[in-house]
């Protein structure tokens, strides 16, 4: 299936080759930092990435900080990167342009924060941030490629003992001629507390329903350590060396549910970076995405069985175990098809627009 999927994405590059970029990075996830040395520790973790309307993720996060000393005061970043591609990077309200809805509460008191503009990593030499100037249109001679990223930054009273923060805010999913979407977030920030890890780690992926979308394995080993709290599947992908279309990754097929992993002392190697391939027209319904975001990609049936076939497109995704034979071959052959003997196929309990689905190809070919 891959090897169509490849075949499928060369004239769909080639086109991409005349524009100035294939896609567009929005803005990815970041863990909280110290901004100098601090005897602080990372207890707890409990990091939630939703998928929201596949438009943008929605990030909550509890964490608990264990102080070992007295009660101190620390600034805390959290460093967000500027997009890039087919996107204007100007700051919008002298923020980040693609991220909203940023809060951080510490033992039960709302923080408030500043963001500063930064050109490199050296901005937090002796526990201070050098900030640039805020940079204005006129100043930045790509909106496509600008030369900072941002800090958001406050100051946190740490009590002596356990501290609880929490944190959320969303940003918008990046996407690309490859990609029907894809997002990152920087697990590997944490390293920079005192323990140099995350004592007791929990991160809960919900990307809805029906969704195919694959993990590198960058931060795990295999398929095991991953729970899937629905019904779902999943598959090792390993693409050709050095591929940015596939590479050492898990690949999963979600029905219903979320995944969850959780890892004690995790010592992090790796960051996330979870991606959702695009299924361009492939001929002869040889491969139909699972993704609802990706009907628009089907083609257009050229006979009846193909007809039929698109029909029962939502009852498949929901496990249906069809009688008709060349009906259940089809559907066999999908790698995302987990059969379902107890499902009964019911047209009301379908949404809206999977009913208008059904009705467009009723008709006779």
């Amino acid at each position: 299936m891959t090897k169509i999927l490849i075949l499928s994405l060369i004239s769909i590059l080639a086109i991409g080759n005349i524009l100035a970029n294939d896609g567009a990075f929005f803005a990815k996830g970041n863990h909280l930092i110290p901004i100098h040395e601090t005897s602080i520790q990372v207890k707890k973790e409990i990091l939630t990435l939703k998928k929201v309307r596949n438009q943008f993720i929605e990030v909550t996060v509890y964490y608990e900080f264990f102080n070992p000393d007295a009660a101190k005061k620390l600034t805390v970043g959290f460093e967000a990167f500027s997009p890039s591609g087919d996107v204007d990077g100007t700051p919008r309200n002298g923020r980040h342009p693609y991220m909203r809805d940023f809060t951080v509460e510490l033992n039960q008191s709302i923080l408030s924060y500043q963001v500063a503009y930064v050109s490199d990593s050296l901005y937090r030499q002796n526990g201070k941030i050098k900030s640039m100037d805020k940079p204005t249109r006129s100043e930045i001679s790509n909106v496509n490629e600008v030369d900072f990223y941002y800090v958001y930054h406050f100051e946190a009273n740490f009590k002596k003992g356990l501290n609880i923060v929490k944190h959320t805010y969303n940003y918008d999913l990046s996407g690309s001629i490859d990609f029907n979407y894809d997002f990152e977030y920087v697990l590997s920030a944490a390293n920079r507390w005192a323990n140099q890890q995350i004592d007791d780690f929990t991160l809960i992926i919900d990307v809805g329903e029906f969704e195919t979308f694959s993990i590198q394995k960058s931060f795990f080993q295999n398929a095991n350590e991953w729970l899937i709290n629905g019904i779902g599947k999943t598959e090792n992908v390993n693409g050709a060396p050095n591929s940015f279309i596939e590479n050492d990754a898990l690949k999963f097929h979600l029905q219903k549910g979320n995944l969850i992993f959780q890892k004690k002392n995790f010592k992090i190697t790796g960051d996330l970076f979870l991606y959702a391939q695009n299924y361009y027209g492939i001929e002869d319904l040889e491969y139909i995405p699972f993704s609802y975001y990706q009907t628009e990609k089907i083609p257009e049936p050229k006979t009846d069985f193909h007809r039929k076939v698109l029909k029962n497109l939502p009852f498949a995704r929901r496990g249906y175990v069809f009688q008709n034979q060349g009906l259940n071959d089809f559907y066999r052959k999908m790698d995302w098809y987990i059969p379902n003997p107890n499902y009964e196929a019911v047209v009301e309990i379908l949404t809206e627009d999977e009913k208008v689905w059904i009705e467009r190809w009723k008709s006779d070919f």
